[in-house]
């Protein structure tokens, strides 16, 4: 398998967390990385701890499916391809009823929508990797 240099790797839930700790680690291998998060501020301090970092940091609500296409034509735009997505947003439990939806709007239907919309920009050798929770 080969993948051109530097990789493009989008991330969803990037702002904390084993998000965050993604980015991060992507970025210092000097990889393209592009996190998804309603606080995209927090992705914006991560792409201050190092200048060389190439962190571009865009404001997703993962409940929303325009945000999410929206953010994907932004990469096909400007980065033209994903080498790797990493589905790692999620909700873990829905204390109750009313939160359901969310639940599975993030855990669910959001990365499914994010695959539908990297489909097409995937590289030959292009990986799609799906971090759940229980």
């Amino acid at each position: 398998m080969s993948f051109p240099s530097p990789r493009v790797i989008v991330v969803t839930g990037a702002s904390v967390g084993i998000g965050a700790a993604i980015v991060k680690h992507q970025a210092s291998k000097g990889n393209i990385v592009v996190g998804m998060a309603r606080r995209a501020e927090l992705i914006e301090e991560i792409k201050k701890e190092n200048a060389s970092w190439k962190v571009h940091a865009l404001k997703v609500d993962l409940m929303n499916e325009a945000d999410i296409v929206k953010a994907f034509d932004w990469i096909k735009t400007n980065l033209k391809r994903i080498d790797v997505l990493i589905n790692n947003a999620g909700v873990l439990i829905a204390t109750d009823i009313l939160r359901v939806p969310n639940l599975f709007g993030v855990n669910l239907f959001a990365p499914v929508i994010c695959m539908r919309e990297a489909k097409s920009l995937l590289s030959k050798d292009g990986h799609i990797v799906n971090i759940g929770r229980r």
